[in-house]
């Protein structure tokens, strides 16, 4: 099953540790104090801060540009399962485009389009149906290989369902205790158009506690060694040698 990566909970956890780091900066926070901006500019705690702005900013515009490029909520996905192996491995990255004409997708039991569908949508309908129920949504990369058009009551018009298959399983999806015999179309948010093998092993291994414990303790390590940089190089500065006037 893919995951979505955790790039925007990293970057979240970033801004509010720059945020309690500064409060204790020595030399950020005087109180009563009134700092021009050009004075601040040169502080090194300032330039840290300004620096991981930009990459921030820099950070969600790509990712909400993909977003309107790709027409989809979810335009990378690590898959986190071997269901789809040899096709797609664990920690694969795979780019995917959102589906506006669901008869474009070519349903085929060898070389059919690789899909990728939630298991349950809320805002979908009068009554929604979980495709699991009692467990949580879930993100599924499977290939179509059927697809039928059919009345829904559920949505009140014809729709198209797909029979739904890993590659490396033996049978295709079933979902007992639903009325659907595959997956309808307004519960697929995309198709695969694009794989980077390996890439989404950094996302999965984010998700983990170790991955949250490891950039974190990065994170420290790069501030307090922009904190022992910049206090070398006060120390090395020629003192300021004030003539007094007889």
């Amino acid at each position: 099953m893919p995951r979505p990566p955790s790039f925007y909970h990293f970057f979240q956890g970033s801004v509010k540790f720059l945020i309690v780091i500064s409060y204790s900066c020595p030399d950020c926070g005087k109180v009563g104090e009134r700092v021009k901006l050009k004075e601040l500019l040169k502080n090194e705690w300032v330039k840290t801060g300004i620096m991981l702005a930009i990459v921030l900013i820099a950070f969600f515009s790509f990712w909400f540009g993909l977003r309107f490029a790709l027409a989809t909520e979810y335009p990378l996905l690590a898959v986190a399962s071997g269901s789809m192996v040899p096709t797609l491995n664990i920690g694969d990255l795979i780019v995917v485009r959102g589906v506006s004409n669901f008869s474009e997708i070519y349903a085929h039991p060898i070389n059919g389009g690789i899909i990728i569908f939630t298991t349950y949508d809320p805002n979908i309908g009068q009554d929604p149906i979980n495709l699991w129920p009692g467990k949580a949504p879930e993100l599924i990369v499977h290939r179509a290989i059927n697809k039928t058009l059919k009345y829904d009551s559920h949505v009140g018009r014809e729709v198209y369902y797909f029979t739904t298959k890993g590659d490396h399983n033996p049978t295709a999806d079933a979902w007992p205790g639903t009325n659907f015999d595959g997956v309808p179309e307004y519960y697929v948010v995309g198709r695969v158009v694009g794989v980077v093998p390996w890439v989404g092993n950094v996302p999965l291994f984010i998700r983990t506690p170790s991955g949250i414990l490891t950039i974190f303790a990065l994170i420290i390590i790069v501030f307090l060694a922009e904190y022992l940089f910049s206090t070398v190089r006060e120390k090395k500065k020629p003192p300021v040698v004030v003539e007094e006037q007889v």
